[in-house]
């Protein structure tokens, strides 16, 4: 009888059971659709925020120990066991190892209108790593190399290249600053062992790299390379990472490295972590200010329109009474036509507003956004749980209900 009563309830057509049906249905739209948003948006940003590659430095403190350090201004590679570790432990973390060395560029062959040689920075890196660090580099890639002697592969900056005339697939000599370069007639056919003697390395460039910064005018080239050349085998400069999340998740994750990383000076970069926090905690805040809002509105609007229901019903509650009824039972049937109100409301304002949000992504934000679905039992709970805590006050007033005088038509 109890399923019956609320069946009827739920299905007869009255104006206040259509508007509290419809002041959910547009509140589950609204916040289903802002969820959506935000997580496409947040996604977005993140991505926008990689194209400035890392945003922490991991490099020797001052009170590096003697395990970790041995020489000024490097340390120990066994540190990206630890960097590695943590990475595993969090999603979306990028870690690059990078040795500095200054070095001498010279194209081979010679060419006597340009300087014989030139001192450049060498970047020793996990190379197919610093790309996906930056993705917002430029690269003119050559063609495949058909020479007989294997030569390691490097990447010129676009101001190096400009300076010597070099261009993909050309060759160049390189060789440590404090070393004297091979003579003039050293070229391809230089011997291995002559090459190991002169501690120098011919390298085949693989592209020109274009970055708009300080990469332009350097060479990157395999870490295990440049470490070789420069005589620091197992030696690195600093760690490149790259963090995602908002400002707090970032100072949890700058505090746990810290402690992890005894005597390494873990250094943010402040302009891009402070920008990307504020972006996504504005986003935030954007967020639950206007769910509040909207929650506001949603539990007014029906705690008012649940007591109309209330009070139009006066009659069938003094019907129900005068059978037997008692109070709680005819309040548990108000509360579970307010959930079922709740849960229509929510299914229905959960889809509406997954499709409004992608509407919205791609026309504002340019983003195309693919269904939260873990955000499907967050709205209709949510909305349940509104319907029965607005419901819960208007249907107190069912116990001051008395059949007789409904009844009479007082």
């Amino acid at each position: 009888m109890f399923f019956r009563l609320w069946w009827r309830s739920v299905t007869i057509k009255r104006p206040q059971a259509a508007l509290a049906l419809l002041s959910l249905l547009l509140g589950a739209a609204v916040m289903s659709m802002l969820l959506n948003l935000y997580g496409g948006v947040r996604r977005k940003m993140t991505e926008d925020f990689r194209a400035y590659g890392a945003n922490v430095l991991l490099a020797p403190g001052s009170s590096t120990s003697q395990e970790s350090t041995t020489v000024s201004g490097v340390m120990d590679q066994s540190v990206m066991s630890t960097v590695e570790e943590f990475a595993g432990q969090r999603r979306d973390v990028m870690a690059v190892p990078v040795l500095y060395e200054v070095v001498r560029l010279r194209r081979i062959p010679p060419d006597p209108r340009l300087p014989e040689s030139e001192p450049v920075v060498a970047v020793g890196t996990d190379m197919a790593g610093l790309r996906r660090m930056n993705p917002g580099w430029r690269e003119s890639k050559s063609g495949g190399y058909s020479g007989q002697v294997p030569l390691c592969e490097c990447e010129v900056g676009a101001h190096i290249a400009s300076r010597l005339h070099i261009s993909p697939g050309d060759t160049i000599y390189l060789k440590p600053l404090n070393s004297s370069l091979l003579p003039h007639h050293a070229d391809l056919k230089v011997s291995a062992t002559e090459q190991s003697a002169a501690a120098g390395a011919s390298c085949r460039i693989s592209s020109i790299l274009t970055s708009g910064s300080s990469e332009d005018d350097q060479v990157v080239l395999p870490l295990e390379e440049l470490q070789r050349l420069a005589g620091l085998t197992g030696k690195i400069s600093l760690v490149e990472l790259r963090l995602n999340g908002e400002r707090d998740e970032m100072g949890m994750a700058l505090e746990e490295l810290s402690r992890a990383l005894r005597g390494v000076e873990v250094r943010p970069i402040r302009p891009i972590v402070y920008s990307e926090g504020k972006v996504l905690g504005v986003i935030r805040w954007f967020l639950l200010s206007v769910t509040a809002v909207i929650l506001i509105i949603i539990v007014i609007c029906l705690m008012a329109t649940m007591t109309a229901i209330v009070l139009a019903r006066r009659k069938d509650i003094g019907v129900m009474k005068a059978l037997g009824a008692s109070d709680p039972e005819v309040m548990r049937l108000f509360l579970a036509e307010g959930a079922a109100f709740g849960m229509i409301g929510g299914c229905t304002g959960f889809f509406m507003g997954s499709f409004l949000a992608q509407g919205l992504a791609h026309h504002l934000f340019g983003v195309s956004l693919n269904v939260i679905w873990w955000t499907l039992p967050l709205v209709c709970g949510l909305a349940v749980f509104l319907a029965l805590g607005a419901s819960a006050f208007p249907v107190r007033r069912v116990r001051a209900i008395q059949p007789a005088v409904v009844l009479k038509g007082e």
